[in-house]
């Protein structure tokens, strides 16, 4: 009975530990999901651009200048933008407005029903079966309004999540400037671009920077980094989630070292006989350890089945539980210094005892 609390205590402990950094890793995921998959090497946009989702218009024949440029093999437009959406029931709505251009650069990844293409039809829209209820359509061909002009939905994504209240719509740019009251029409937020095979991705980055006049260059991953900084850090709630998942960290981590000295303490007289009959210190150290890292395997594997059925739950909610192999691969090793730490204390308190006082 023992045996099995202690398991499940630091299976329990794992789990809220896995959690708490799962809700990191989604959060993080869903803030640069479109930056991420939309497979370009570069992001030309507006100086001071803080963030995917706030996006500034852009002159369009910047894509003529960016594709000029040594090193670069393709570039098109993406236009972002938060326009209303009249739910079909009469509640209104703001909606991420994401317009493509024609080699579909910054479309959803998974579609669920229709055609990716189908966005360049007039007043055709993609939505995602996440924001269906949100939204009032669920099926091709449902109509809605936005912007008090008719819409018709060409196609149902899957996966693509926002944290926000407003979920994303694609279009093509042709259809998003109908809608954009901002922008006009030879206008769009960002400039997405690849590079020639051969190149180096810096050295092209550095080139458009130096070459195409008032604008700032970011690489792929230096975009993901900088939006998912602006929602982490200059947003409370951002700042929120960070401040959990060390505290989820924190809570684990001594609940599993207090678990396994616990278990320990428990057996104290027992360590303290076999001193006593001439065990070698050496031999009790590896044995407690043995202890530690049996029980805390343990509870680490039935904590992972419970964080992988957690993943599968909030699977379809705006931040789901996610992780990496990275960051389970330094979980499991910051659990491991854990049970090790736990057996340190745990003998140095068998070690503390008068080996003589056993047998009074």
């Amino acid at each position: 009975m023992r045996f099995s609390i202690t398991v499940v205590g630091i299976a329990i402990a794992f789990f809220l530990a896995a959690a708490q950094i799962g809700l990191l890793v989604g959060w993080v995921n869903t803030n640069s999901a479109i930056i991420n998959h939309a497979a370009v090497d570069i992001w030309v946009m507006p100086k001071a651009t803080r963030t995917f989702d706030f996006g500034n218009p852009l002159p369009r024949h910047r894509i003529q200048q960016v594709s000029s440029v040594k090193g670069v093999d393709w570039a098109e437009g993406l236009l972002v933008t938060w326009v209303n959406w009249q739910h079909p029931q009469g509640k209104r709505i703001t909606v991420e407005l994401i317009g493509i251009d024609i080699g579909n650069a910054g479309t959803p990844w998974n579609m669920k029903s229709g055609s990716i293409d189908s966005i360049h039809l007039p007043d055709t829209v993609i939505v995602d079966e996440l924001s269906s209820d949100a939204l009032g359509v669920s099926n091709i061909d449902d109509k809605a309004e936005m912007e008090e002009k008719s819409v018709i939905v060409g196609g149902i994504s899957k996966g693509v999540r926002t944290f926000t209240a407003s979920p994303f719509v694609f279009t093509s740019i042709k259809n998003a400037l109908n809608y954009a009251r901002l922008y006009r029409d030879d206008e769009i937020s960002y400039v997405l671009a690849r590079i020639d095979p051969g190149y180096n991705l810096f050295e092209v980055r550095d080139r458009i920077a130096k070459e195409v006049a008032e604008v700032e260059v970011l690489t792929t991953k230096e975009f993901a980094e900088r939006s998912v900084k602006y929602w982490m850090l200059e947003t409370g709630v951002g700042i929120t989630v960070i401040i959990t998942a060390l505290l989820g960290l924190l809570v684990g981590s001594v609940i599993m070292s207090q678990t396994l000295f616990a278990i320990t303490q428990d057996h104290i007289d027992n360590y303290a006989t076999l001193l006593a009959l001439g065990f070698h210190q050496k031999t009790l150290r590896q044995i407690v350890l043995a202890q530690s890292l049996i029980l805390g395997g343990l509870g680490m594997l039935v904590g992972s089945a419970l964080f992988m059925i957690a993943c599968n739950i909030s699977a379809r909610s705006p931040i789901p539980l996610e992780t990496t192999p990275f960051v389970s691969f330094s979980l499991i090793a910051f659990s491991i210094l854990c049970c090790i730490a736990a057996s340190w204390f745990s003998i140095r308190a068998v070690f503390k005892l008068d080996p003589v006082s056993v047998f009074h």
